[in-house]
């Protein structure tokens, strides 16, 4: 704040001192100083909207990663998909030390009770249903809202519960892009629960970085460099 006062106050005494050195009128004068104000004015607000924008990436960010975490932590345990719900949610209760029983929502509780919801958001997929939101989400874990936001405070605003069902839908959609590269991109769109393909892109770019269709030429290209490679070693 010191430098930004600092070049205003800079740049008004330039300004004087130019004013002065043309021989300007008082009006032609306060018109320059006005102007300048007015271009200082809306540097810093949109210095403002660069810091609240950073804010909101940086939070975003953050949320992805403890996504990722968790999502690695449940693949690492369950990664073959053969055991049930209910043997699942046994082991992570063995894993997991058991919580103090006067806290009201332990940290080890919210961690269980996250594995188990990603667990069974990505075994049963209930997120295809482009309806599924927020309070579908809690009424699926069979929850009050309250229980929910002590279990997964992340998650109390709907806006980053949407980030995470909308990164689920995502996740299914690369490995369908890998499985079905023949399906259209509004095909795949509907089958993981978004309403069109401008949404579709929207989430995949902020899950993976980049767009659904980049994602599919990589894929190709991938594929054909392996052939290549593998046509080359039969022919030798």
């Amino acid at each position: 704040m010191r430098k930004k006062t600092a070049l205003t106050t800079s740049l008004i005494l330039l300004s004087t001192q130019f004013c002065h050195a043309r021989s300007l009128t008082l009006a032609e004068a306060d018109a320059i100083i006005a102007v300048l104000i007015i271009v200082v004015i809306l540097l810093l607000i949109l210095g403002g909207f660069g810091l609240h924008y950073n804010r909101v990436i940086s939070q975003r960010n953050e949320q992805l990663n403890r996504i990722l975490m968790a999502l690695d932590d449940y693949r690492a345990l369950f990664g073959n998909g053969k055991l049930s719900l209910d043997e699942q949610e046994k082991i992570v209760k063995q894993i997991l030390p058991q919580p103090v029983a006067t806290k009201a929502a332990p940290m080890d509780d919210s961690h269980a009770f996250y594995v188990k919801m990603d667990a069974r958001m990505n075994t049963e997929k209930p997120f295809t249903d482009p309806d599924f939101d927020y309070y579908s989400l809690i009424k699926f874990m069979g929850v009050s809202q309250d229980t929910f936001c002590k279990l997964v405070p992340r998650y109390k605003e709907p806006d980053r519960t949407m980030d995470y069902i909308n990164s689920l839908r995502a996740e299914y959609a690369a490995k369908i892009l890998m499985e079905h590269s023949d399906f259209s991109m509004n095909d795949i769109a509907l089958m993981c629960g978004f309403r069109n393909t401008a949404a579709f892109n929207c989430a995949f770019k902020f899950s993976f970085g980049i767009l659904p269709s980049d994602y599919l030429n990589g894929i190709s290209q991938m594929f054909k460099k392996k052939e290549t490679i593998n046509g080359g070693a039969s022919a030798s």
